[in-house]
This record gives structure tokens, C-alpha cells and sequence, in this order.
């Protein structure tokens, strides 16, 4: 059976407001074994059974399994800002791709001392092991 199934059916049936794509696969290392690193926001908070079937047609798209999906929505801060820093638009909806930029470089510098917290609770554990 032909793949019929178009990213803007995707972006329509999931309400997708920006599609992004990372890792390997934006950086040029990507290899046979490599993984599809893609992230999205949808206009709407999608239910587990949605984001299975969003993964479903995502493979289905690509024709291929080896597929990592982020929801911008549920993101750590951290990841949010590597992906802000290191990816490229598939689809952008009134001007999201910009406004996720803001949102997760803001929440990256917002928790900073929570990372720094960590990190030096992290040496202090190692030191005692020594």
C-alpha cells in the first residue's frame, strides 16, 4: 500500500502550531542508525491515545520507526533550550518558532540556579566518595 498521508494532513488533523526537527538529522551527522529527532506545540492540549496516533503518523510519514517526539508543552527547560539553540522549522504557524525561542530561552534563564543547585550538590556527593 502507497503512504498517501502528507505532513499537512499531520499538521491539520493534530492542530500543529510548529514542527521542529533536531539532533543528528539537523546537524548533518545523521546515519542509517540514526534516529528522527522532531518536536512539536499543537493549538491544543493533546490526549495520550492523540500523541500515540501523532506518533503512529509521524512513522507512518517518514517510513521509518527510529523516531523521537517532543511535546514543547511537557519539555524541561533544559531540552526546551537545546532545542530552541539547535533545530530547523518544518512548520511554523504565526510566527511560534520565535515565541517558543523567547519562552524557553526565559524559562532556561529562570532556572539556572535550580541547575547550579544541582550541580554542586552532585560535586559534594562525589567528594564524599573519594
Amino acid at each position: 500500500m502507497e503512504n498517501d498521508l502528507k505532513l499537512n494532513d499531520i499538521i491539520n488533523k493534530y492542530n500543529l502550531k510548529l514542527l521542529l526537527i533536531f539532533g543528528s538529522y539537523n546537524t548533518g551527522r545523521f546515519t542509517k542508525q540514526s534516529d528522527i529527532d522532531l518536536a512539536y506545540l499543537s493549538g491544543r492540549i493533546l490526549e495520550f491515545n492523540e500523541e500515540m496516533e501523532l506518533m503512529r503518523d509521524i512513522i507512518i510519514y517518514f517510513g521509518r520507526d527510529g523516531i523521537d517526539l517532543v511535546n514543547l508543552r511537557k519539555a524541561d527547560p533544559l531540552l526546551s533550550y537545546q532545542i530552541a539553540c539547535n533545530s530547523k522549522v518544518l512548520y511554523e504557524e504565526d510566527n511560534s518558532y520565535m515565541l517558543f525561542k523567547m519562552k524557553a530561552s526565559a524559562m532556561y534563564a529562570d532556572t539556572k540556579h535550580l541547575r547550579e543547585l544541582r550541580r554542586n550538590f552532585l560535586k559534594e556527593k562525589l567528594k564524599s566518595y573519594n
